[in-house]
């Protein structure tokens, strides 16, 4: 049986991650941009929440997430490579030069071992970070060791903070793509899911709907905190615990009731809004620019409205091709 009230945070996560990147004007972008930080984190989770299996063979099913996964990673990094080459076009800038700096070797390092993507999408990391995040659990369940890497949750998180916070009252300062990777930021919230799966009805016994409300709004309060008397960064403490108190909330209500069309648009299109979402605003922006309105109050409020709303249209457009596409196929095989 599905759990609609995870699904529909995947939705909300979805929605969240595009006002990460496209901001609203003024105090209240930033309320967002500060509030949204759970939502990469949260996609983690998911993830390795579906890992956890309750015969103990979770690591059968783990080569095809990766396949899968890999699948996802050309095919999202194929699209974005041939939509920034014609933006180069269109814009006057050098094709050749952009690939010769797209393969250079310290651009490859830097995605082999970081999941740096800022030269073709910056948010495409997620997904090589994932495919990370599956090989290494492989790993650990081929040589048994998962406990030591659910051990490795508050380790892992630990050192993120000290090179992305602590390091900052210290005089020190790390790349972003140093502590936002599968390891600091991936590795240790898929694991948490895993975790959360396995001790699932326990945790149903002592978690109250109080105690979780009061961590979603504690998580709120502290990111929007942090980020005024820090600055931006990629992950607050407030982020771990509104991650960790919604999907609690959708633990402890397995079997509730949650919006439905949240519900669909998280199962069916959460994936489809990720990906496209920054493609989708590249062609708003434009328009913005050649209308003359993109200093416009009112278009700099509705640009992430627009984005999220277009990109879901987009969404359900794609996902309804490939529905009838299978189906063409399916009747053609039974002809």
């Amino acid at each position: 049986m599905r759990n609609h009230v995870l699904d529909a945070e995947k939705a909300v996560a979805a929605y969240m991650v595009v006002f990460l990147h496209l901001h609203f004007p003024g105090m209240t972008g930033e309320i967002f941009n500060a509030a949204a930080r759970f939502a990469v984190p949260f996609f983690f989770m998911i993830s390795g929440y579906f890992c956890w299996r309750k015969d103990g063979n979770a690591g059968m099913r783990i080569p095809g997430k990766i396949r899968h996964t890999f699948f996802l990673c050309v095919t999202s990094f194929g699209f974005y490579i041939v939509w920034e080459g014609i933006l180069h076009i269109i814009e006057g800038k050098s094709l050749v030069l952009w690939f010769q700096e797209l393969f250079e070797k310290e651009n490859i390092r830097n995605f082999l071992y970081y999941n740096n993507t800022t030269d073709i999408k910056w948010h495409l990391w997620f997904l090589p970070a994932l495919l990370y995040c599956y090989i290494l659990f492989l790993a650990a369940e081929k040589l048994r060791v998962q406990k030591l890497a659910e051990f490795l949750i508050p380790v892992l998180l630990l050192r993120h903070f000290y090179m992305e916070e602590a390091a900052v009252f210290m005089g020190k300062e790390y790349r972003v793509m140093e502590f936002r990777n599968y390891l600091y930021t991936g590795f240790p919230f898929f694991m948490a899911g895993y975790w959360v799966h396995r001790h699932q009805e326990t945790l149903k016994k002592y978690l109250k709907n109080s105690m979780i409300y009061l961590g979603i709004a504690l998580g709120i309060v502290l990111s929007v905190g942090e980020y005024f008397f820090l600055g931006q960064m990629e992950l607050f403490t407030g982020s771990v615990i509104l991650t960790f108190s919604l999907f609690f909330l959708g633990v402890i209500k397995e079997r509730g009731k949650a919006p439905s069309f949240l519900a669909e648009i998280g199962v069916k299109y959460s994936f489809f809004i990720y990906l496209f979402h920054l493609a989708v605003a590249d062609v708003i922006k434009d328009v913005a620019v050649f209308a003359g309105i993109e200093k416009n109050t009112i278009y700099l409020w509705l640009y992430p409205l627009l984005t999220a709303f277009l990109t879901t249209a987009l969404a359900v457009l794609i996902k309804g091709v490939q529905r009838r596409g299978v189906h063409r196929f399916c009747t053609e095989k039974q002809g």
